[in-house]
């Protein structure tokens, strides 16, 4: 048979004959479509044959996983994978560090272009005596701008310095050089009066290297709608009362009239001021000297501060109502005598503050407690309202501008006097100016008016309540026309103008020296005495 003779031939010769039988053909069975674990969607499996050509053929054995080319890609990878986790720890490490680096540096390092990857200094400590044991703030008023020169409301104006305003700016300069005097760090405003005023004052003390930051922060007190117009006749054009306006210069609290859109010198369309927040440009429109005090302290406190900490010598030049703001905060002056205070243009203004920012007495303690050489004048009449800073100029010119404050108060208190006088005629003539006074009742109300803190120091007011003492007591007058008010107004303006009370002291006087030298001895004896009886 076929078959047979076809078996027994394998049988005998073929080696590739297999002995065992045939396996049958591999099959999958059909799910049962009554158990509740098939699905609708399961497709039914069809019995798969093997054909004889692929019985008995030798499979390839597996390969081991860590031979595949995946996990030779991962043997590869490996290395690197650690190598950017290491490269990430140090990275973390380095930002860490330069965390630290940036905490322990100043404020003004980066200012001055340093990066977060510098050595931190070490911690900054005054020194027991000598120049180096106090904190150093030079106050500067720009020089002489030209609307200074004209009298008008300058504010945020953006006005150009006069020929004497630059000289009187490289004069500061020089008298910072001749005191020996440096500089580390500038503050000044973005109005240019006051930036040409630091660059001007840098270069003659031949610190021009020294960094400067601007920021509107410093800029003037701003005055409103009264900027632009002549001081002394802005209560007529504008329609305001006169003694109010000068209430509005002098006050702590007054506000001058707010600023609108329309107005010829808004600000709030400069590029300079286009960061200001809505509050902000809302707050600028006019401000008194207390807004101009809350925009001021929060740079001096967080920024300027922590720069004389590190041990930066400063110096501040800004405009007066600026300076007039710093001195109060400073000295903590109040708001009455702050008001009667004046900023001369172009003359440094120096502070010796200590190590918890409190000034220190140019008289005594500059010179023997912490061994520091006394410079400049101090106003005399200032140390009873607690005024430390000391001026670096000549007595004559502070003198001259002692004397030109002193009539600008005189003139607003004219301008008082003559409105309580009229204010009192209205009152008894009945809305009619009759020119006659009836005495006690203007003294009533003048007396009245001095009972106030802010009036009562005013020296006319008190001449003019002494004369109207005089006339109803000595000469037993009842009445005073309002022409024999003017008579009287005048001849105690008159007899009150240039009498300074010592404007200016010198700290470099030797009789003066030697009294403190002596007075310091005798407490440094109590002190070594008190100490040998405690021992």
């Amino acid at each position: 048979m076929t078959s047979s003779s076809g078996a027994s031939s394998n049988d005998a010769g073929d080696p590739k004959w297999d002995p065992t039988p045939p396996l049958p053909p591999p099959t999958t069975p059909i799910p049962d479509r009554s158990s509740s674990e098939s699905t609708p969607h399961q497709a039914l499996s069809v019995p798969v044959r093997v054909s004889a050509t692929n019985v008995g053929v030798h499979k390839r054995k597996p390969t081991p996983i860590n031979r595949t080319p995946r996990a030779k890609a991962a043997a590869q990878m490996k290395p690197i994978i650690t190598t950017t986790t290491e490269s990430l720890m140090q990275t973390q490490e380095q930002q860490q560090q330069q965390n630290s680096y940036s905490n322990n540096h100043s404020p003004t390092h980066f200012v001055r272009g340093g990066t977060p990857c510098d050595p931190a200094p070490a911690p900054f400590r005054l020194a027991d005596y000598g120049e180096e044991s106090v904190h150093t703030l030079i106050l500067l008023r720009h020089g002489e701008s030209e609307w200074n020169r004209q009298n008008r409301y300058t504010g945020w104006c953006d006005v150009d310095l006069t020929d004497r305003g630059r000289q009187e700016a490289r004069a500061a300069g020089r008298l910072l050089m001749e005191n020996g005097i440096e500089i580390d760090h500038a503050f000044t405003s973005v109005l240019k009066r006051a930036s040409f005023t630091t660059n001007m004052a840098l270069n003659m003390a031949n610190q021009h290297w020294v960094q400067v930051t601007k920021t509107w922060r410093l800029n003037e007190r701003h005055y409103g709608s009264l900027q632009g117009y002549n001081k002394d006749t802005a209560y007529e054009e504008l329609g305001i009362d006169q003694e109010l306006l000068m209430e509005m210069r002098r006050s702590y609290n007054t506000p001058p009239p707010r600023m609108e859109d329309d107005h010829k010198y808004w600000h709030g369309n400069y590029r300079r001021y286009q960061n200001l927040s809505k509050e902000q440009l809302e707050a600028s429109r006019g401000e008194s000297l207390k807004d101009t005090a809350d925009r001021i302290m929060p740079f001096f406190k967080n920024i300027i501060v922590p720069s004389m900490q590190t041990g930066n010598k400063c110096m501040i030049v800004s405009h007066a109502n600026t300076i007039r703001t710093l001195i109060k905060q400073i000295d903590g002056i109040t708001d009455e005598d702050i008001k009667g205070m004046s900023i001369p243009t172009g003359i440094p203004l120096l502070y010796r503050l200590d190590k918890n920012m409190k000034p220190v007495d140019p008289n005594v303690e500059l010179e023997f407690r912490y061994m520091v050489e006394p410079k400049g004048f101090t106003f005399a009449t200032s140390r009873a309202h607690g005024f430390h800073g000391v001026y670096l100029g000549d007595v004559e010119r502070l003198q001259e501008i002692q004397k030109k404050r002193d009539a600008t108060n005189r003139d607003w208190q004219r301008i008082i006097l003559r409105n309580l006088a009229r204010a009192l005629d209205e009152e008894q003539s009945g809305g009619v100016l009759s020119g006659v006074l009836e005495l006690r009742q203007f003294w009533w109300k003048l007396n009245h008016k001095m009972q106030t803190k802010e009036f009562g120091n005013m020296l006319l007011l008190e001449r003019m309540k002494e004369q109207l003492e005089h006339l109803m007591h000595h000469r037993r007058q009842q009445f005073l026309t309002m022409n024999a008010f003017e008579s009287i107004l005048n001849k105690v303006h008159l007899d009150n103008e240039g009498k300074l009370v010592e404007p200016f002291q010198c700290l470099k006087d030797e009789e003066a020296r030697r009294e403190r030298q002596r007075q310091w001895h005798e407490s440094l004896a109590l002190d070594l005495e008190e100490e040998c009886l405690i021992k």
